[in-house]
């Protein structure tokens, strides 16, 4: 073989947003034989990518599995036929292709250097600009089997539509032959300036980006939608919605693929809600979410360990039983731990035992709540999980959400219940069935569901009895899942069913009859929006380390979110465990990346 390949590549270099992880394999041809010759050698099984420039492409931070075939630079053949076509190969960028139909004296290519990439991206998507498309000009392709074999194809073997190809399965384009008619030459280079002129002012071309993100709605433009929701300017990470023109997301300089696939999301969301516009990209989303590294040679590194449990709150029991799961998952890891049950306060429970740093696992109030992490942050002494300030805001299940719904994010509305003289107007607000929960407590603890006056008076009282803020919510009626998040990472979706009135306390821990789906069933744009959804709601509230959040897809299929935990549960029926076992992590290897957080 004359061409290059690379092991283990990080694709970063290789994409216009300048983000990507690695590639298992990274082959680069040296031209069209020696890539029939590669490929004829492959295994029939081995999974195949192809990238040009890397335009209108996002490369997770997890990267590609297989081999990615790179053909930037690499077959760039371009000259005019006999037949007085064009022949392209795919590795030329369609700007170049642009300028040279023009010195042909050819009209129609122009619109081709408004493109930023090549040929063989623009066949694969119908890329247009500037009232142009691809497949318009097309005459022939030519393409190539996973075997090496090269074949003849026309326009009529393909379904094309908008920024959309469909042909033969396991197929590449190679080249093609654009029919272009004669025209003037200089009227043509006029042509491709203005648009080069035009796309210079117009769109943030001194920025990474991979060209317009989102594709424009029939009779619409998404710039317009995404500027008119007021979305300029907004960013995660270091990604941000270009200033200069809407449907660009441009890589300010530290953007992962994660940051840019979040605010792709956050933006379809946004435009959803306020326009009723479902945005579809034009980006082509590859790749996996990348899953941390953990070494698991060294327990030395944490020194001793407490892993305190119990509490005084309602979830002691719970808490206890995470917490002996924890313990033994760390001695059995070569850990130095020590098992304290907090009874009182966790000064005295620590008080003549040295330890460098603490694995929380209590449940509930003085554990969850930004009062354990305050003393432990007193007493200098490194934990798990969030800090007093997430801890103490997600404990509260009425400010989390008001700190959601001042983001844009969707959570059901809900009323504040003090005492009986707030029903008439909750049930005016709300209607039934609603239900009724102790915002300070987890676990399901106190919650009640309520389909009348009478039923409403009882719940709140039930509510009253954990001495805490009260508030009904809206019932909702649909699908409920749950999200770990693990280090700023979504684990799989779990989808949650249970014969019960809703998933309570009983179903939670207790019951045989509650089933666990994950795969969750949705399609895989769902399980990533949903994924992403949790993601941004533990990074609004502040959340470190890890955390689960709970959402409901309602009948209509708007997406709620209904809760976060910041100590979730570590039991034999819990859910992160559950989430962390489908991704490949044991519960020892999930106890391990959960005490790691505790190290920064």
């Amino acid at each position: 073989m004359k061409g290059r390949l690379l092991s283990n590549e990080k694709l970063a270099k290789y994409t216009s947003w300048r983000v990507g992880g690695p590639a298992d394999r990274l082959y680069i041809p040296f031209d069209k034989q020696d890539l029939c010759e590669f490929l004829a050698a492959l295994p029939a099984s081995e999974p195949l990518f192809w990238m040009g420039l890397g335009s209108n492409l996002l490369v997770r931070d997890g990267g590609i599995r297989g081999t990615v075939i790179n053909t930037k630079g690499r077959l760039k053949e371009m000259k005019r036929a006999e037949d007085g076509s064009v022949y392209v190969e795919v590795g030329v960028p369609c700007a170049h292709v642009a300028r040279f139909c023009a010195e042909q004296g050819l009209m129609g290519a122009e619109f081709l250097a408004g493109i930023p990439g090549t040929m063989g991206g623009a066949l694969k998507m119908n890329a247009g600009a500037f009232g142009g498309v691809t497949w318009g000009i097309v005459k022939q392709v030519e393409v190539i089997d996973q075997s090496g074999n090269i074949a003849l194809r026309y326009p009529d073997d393909f379904e094309v539509g908008y920024r959309s190809v469909k042909g033969f399965k396991n197929e590449w384009f190679l080249s093609c032959r654009l029919a272009l008619p004669q025209g003037d030459k200089v009227a043509s280079q006029q042509k491709i300036k203005g648009f080069l002129e035009t796309r210079a002012k117009t769109q943030p071309t001194n920025q990474p980006s991979c060209g317009s993100v989102f594709r424009n709605p029939e009779g619409d433009y998404a710039a317009r939608l995404i500027e008119l929701t007021g979305l300029k300017g907004v960013a995660i990470g270091g990604a941000k919605v270009s200033e200069k023109h809407a449907n660009f997301i441009v890589n300010t300089g530290n953007a992962s693929a994660a940051d840019i696939e979040d605010l792709i999301y956050f933006v379809q969301h946004k435009v959803k809600e306020h326009q009723g516009v479902e945005l579809l990209t034009e980006v082509c989303m590859v790749g996996e979410v990348e899953v941390m590294r953990t070494d698991t040679s060294n327990p030395e590194k944490f020194g001793r360990v407490a892993v305190l449990m119990g509490g005084s709150a309602a979830e002691r029991a719970v808490s206890l039983r995470s917490g002996k799961a924890v313990y033994d998952a760390l001695i059995r890891k070569g850990v130095d731990a020590v098992a304290i049950d907090v009874t009182d306060s966790p000064i005295g429970a620590l008080a003549g035992i040295k330890v460098d740093r603490v694995f929380n696992i209590i449940h509930g109030r003085g554990g969850e709540d930004g009062v354990l992490q305050g003393v432990l942050q007193a007493m200098g002494i490194p934990y798990t999980g969030s800090g007093v300030m997430a801890s103490a805001l997600t404990m509260d299940k009425l400010r989390t959400k008001l700190c959601w719904q001042g983001y844009g994010l969707v959570t059901p509305k809900w009323c504040l219940l003090q005492d009986e003289n707030d029903l008439e107007a909750c049930i005016e607000k709300l209607g039934f069935p609603v239900i009724v929960k102790p915002a300070q407590e987890g676990s399901s603890i106190g919650m009640s569901k309520a389909n009348s006056r009478d039923e409403l008076y009882k719940a709140l009282q039930v509510a009253l009895e954990y001495r805490c803020d009260v508030y009904a919510e809206s019932w909702v009626t649909g699908k409920e899942y749950t999200v770990a998040v693990l280090n700023d990472e979504a684990l799989p979706v779990i989808r949650l069913e249970s014969p019960h009135t809703f998933y309570d306390y009983e179903a939670k821990y207790n019951a045989t009859t509650t089933q666990y789906h994950c795969p969750c069933g949705l399609d895989q744009e769902q399980e990533l929006f949903l994924r992403n959804l949790a993601v941004t709601a533990s990074k609004v509230v502040g959340a470190k380390g890890w955390a689960r959040v709970d959402v409901f897809i309602d009948d209509s299929g708007q997406y709620q979110l209904i809760e976060i935990n910041t100590v979730p549960g570590m039991t034999d029926h819990s859910l992160v465990p559950m989430a962390a076992k489908q991704a490949g992590i044991d519960f020892e290897e999930l106890v391990w990346r959960v005490l790691e957080t505790s190290l920064g």
